[in-house]
């Protein structure tokens, strides 16, 4: 009985180590990989966490290399701090989830600083200068308390929120771990009681697989991208209120502001056809470029082949038309704060 025992243990153990071997062969699990890269926001509780600051080519999700400045933010030059504001700067800042923070994409190529690139180029009234605020996996209630608690250090003249429809779900945020993980909930959340097993599976790459399998049956509200035909679902209805927050809280705070809704894969642009009808009745300020996924096959549109997030070419054609709309509608109106 023992010696059956033991054959099918090291048959299981054997069976495991194979499968290991395949799925780190494959590849699917990279974009999941990445270092200890968040904290929790001391500041105020509305906000889960935020990347730490002074990163040097530390590893995120999406098989890419980041920096950070002396805020916390993704730059290009790590622990670079913030100068006083300039007499003839103009400063935009971004709030938004994975795709403005740039998943799968290399800092200078990350939509947020191709419009700085741009506008400096297209025109010398101003120096452009952007702060992404953006984090992995932010709702719009994330991104509206960044707004009102972290934004302000940047003196910013206008702040942009980048939205997919999926940010309307609020409880797609997770927490941050002792170590500066993200902590999920669903398969994951029996995990993270147990701290120790949940280091050693983090270097499975077989876990990774596992756990989306497992979602998949567990995921109680499908919150994909999905014709809306003119009528936002309730869980939309529910959140977007702040929205409203952030506009008021910008013109409050004396800002300029825009909602941009951005492309996803699989949709069209009709998945906000109730959402910017919203817009339309209260007034909020939105440029639209979700069709802009019309325009890529799905490889094209891929950051690669196993991450859904944009590629550097989609990137570049938000930058370019949102480039354009701040030069005509802001740009040409701005007027100087003061540092």
């Amino acid at each position: 009985m023992a010696r059956a025992i033991g054959k099918f243990f090291l048959c299981g153990l054997a069976i495991l180590i194979c499968l290991e071997v395949l799925v780190r062969l494959w590849g699917y699990s990279q974009m999941y990989l990445y270092d200890p890269i968040y904290m929790p926001y001391a500041q105020s509780q509305e906000i889960p966490y935020v990347l730490k600051p002074n990163l040097v080519h530390a590893r995120a999700h999406g098989m890419i290399y980041i920096n950070t400045d002396a805020m916390g933010l993704r730059s290009q030059t790590p622990g670079e701090k913030c100068p006083p504001k300039g007499p003839h700067e103009y400063r935009i800042a971004f709030v938004g989830d994975s795709v403005t923070f740039g998943v799968g994409v290399a800092t200078p190529d990350v939509y947020p600083e191709v419009v700085q690139a741009t506008l400096n180029r297209l025109q010398h009234r101003y120096r452009v200068k952007v702060f992404n605020f953006a984090e992995s996996s932010y709702s719009i209630r994330e991104m509206v308390a960044t707004l009102k608690y972290r934004v302000p250090q940047v003196q910013p003249d206008l702040v942009v929120m980048g939205i997919i429809i999926n940010d309307f779900y609020l409880d797609r945020t997770p927490g941050v771990d002792e170590w500066g993980y993200n902590t999920f909930g669903g398969p994951s959340k029996i995990v993270n009681r147990f701290p120790t097993i949940k280091l050693v599976l983090r270097k499975l790459h077989l876990s990774y697989v596992i756990r989306d399998v497992l979602a998949r049956f567990m995921k109680k509200e499908q919150v994909e991208v999905a014709l809306m035909q003119g009528k936002m679902p309730e869980w939309i209805v529910k959140s977007y209120k702040y929205i409203l927050d952030f506009k008021k809280i910008a013109i409050g705070d004396g800002y300029q502001y825009l909602v941009l809704t951005i492309p996803t894969l699989g949709g069209d642009g009709s998945q906000f056809r109730g959402v910017i009808d919203a817009f339309n009745r209260d007034h909020v300020a939105y440029f639209d470029v979700s069709p802009l996924s019309l325009e890529f096959t799905e490889k094209q549109f891929r950051a690669s082949p196993y991450d859904f997030h944009p590629s550097a070419a989609v990137h570049r054609q938000i930058s370019e038309k949102l480039s354009k709309f701040i030069l005509e509608n802001y740009l040409g109106s701005a007027t100087q704060k003061g540092p």
